[in-house]
């Protein structure tokens, strides 16, 4: 069994008989502003990374992630996504049990399958905002797991943990012989709240990150992880032959040489959000969760008189693509993410739900 994913466009166009480019995507959390101007200039003239094999130790990009990040390139293995590294990971740590925090994204479960790994959840609760409540992680904690499994900032809910917390966290893991897995594939958006710097002081923490997302390269697979210098040498053996291809390389070297593309982005999230949540927090029957990312958490209330994937149903037919997470763990039915795209796709999925929403309403008190 396979988790459910968002980014589902060409599947949704052969159903609908439309053109993918005619569908607006608020199901995959992708930088609305695209890929890098840098990445299409380099990705133009690129004949001898086609008729070339690529370089195995993606030399250029580790070199790149080191500059970028401030950290000797031994802390670096580049990668075909983040998701290589969720399934590579159990295979080299080996757990016993795995605690994860919830809710949170579906493959780690399916990859401790396959490892044949027990796998536990710690919920975060509704009613905290789905904040982590650190003293509850440590009581839980006591009970003694092999990893440790957060992604911060969360998805789907779009938490972010700070850094003083995950700090203390890393340090009462460390303590209990529990290996700690950061997913920091949304944190881009929060810096500052990144664990990068600790791999110096833990030799037991493992951090994904991907370029899927905030450098919007999904099509191409580009992720990497950040670990002391033995676990990368670890994982880099259990990797296959050109895990990267040369394509995604130059794209993630040119994405972090773009500094000017990436204050654009970071500053048009925040203000697209701000508005997006202004926007949706003025309809009726939904609960917009705070987010520190570029996709928000949305709950149909009680009262509603639809579910998730009713109202997934109604957008589809036009051509509006949203993220039920009723599989998440924790989550129900009443649960939907979007992300944040352009402004005018986001009115219009305003304008949409508005209408769907009221409409319905009008036509439940005739009944």
């Amino acid at each position: 069994m396979r988790g459910k994913h968002g980014g589902n466009i060409y599947q949704v166009s052969r159903q609908l008989g439309v053109k993918a480019e005619s569908i607006i995507d608020f199901s995959a959390n992708i930088n609305p502003l695209g890929f890098a101007p840098r990445v299409k200039k380099a990705l133009a003239s690129a004949d001898m990374a086609i008729l070339n094999y690529p370089d195995h130790e993606a030399y250029d990009l580790i070199h790149a992630l080191s500059s970028y990040h401030n950290l000797p390139e031994e802390f670096f293995l580049a990668g075909n996504g983040s998701t290589e590294f969720i399934y590579l990971l159990p295979g080299i740590l080996r757990p016993k049990s795995v605690l994860l925090v919830a809710p949170t994204f579906t493959e780690y479960e399916y990859s401790f399958q396959r490892a044949k790994g027990v796998v536990f959840y710690f919920n975060t609760r509704e009613e905290a905002d789905f904040r982590l409540e650190e003293k509850k992680l440590f009581d839980e904690l006591k009970r003694g797991y092999s990893a440790l499994y957060i992604c911060n900032p969360g998805s789907p809910t779009g938490v972010l943990i700070p850094a003083d917390t995950m700090k203390e966290i890393l340090h009462f893991a460390a303590k209990k012989g529990t290996s700690i897995v950061v997913d920091e594939t949304f944190m881009d958006y929060a810096e500052e709240h990144s664990m990068k710097a600790q791999v110096k002081n833990f030799d037991c923490l493992y951090i994904l990150r991907s370029m899927t997302k905030f450098f919007a390269l999904p099509g191409i697979r580009a992720g990497y992880l950040i670990s002391y210098a033995k676990n990368i040498e670890k994982v880099q053996t259990k990797q296959g032959p050109w895990s990267m291809n040369a394509m995604a390389q130059r794209a993630g070297v040119e994405s972090l040489r773009d500094s000017a593309y990436i204050q654009k982005s970071i500053q048009y999230i925040l203000d697209a959000r701000k508005t997006l949540v202004s926007e949706l927090r003025k309809l009726p029957f939904l609960t917009v969760y705070n987010s520190s990312c570029n996709f928000l958490l949305v709950k149909l209330n009680r009262s509603a008189p639809l579910t998730a994937f009713e109202l997934y149903e109604k957008l589809l037919h036009r051509g509006i693509i949203i993220r039920t997470c009723g599989d998440f763990q924790g989550l129900d039915d009443s649960f939907f993410r979007i992300a944040v795209k352009k402004k005018n796709e986001n009115k219009k999925l305003i304008t949409e739900l508005k209408k769907m929403l009221s409409s319905d309403v009008s036509k439940k008190k005739k009944k």
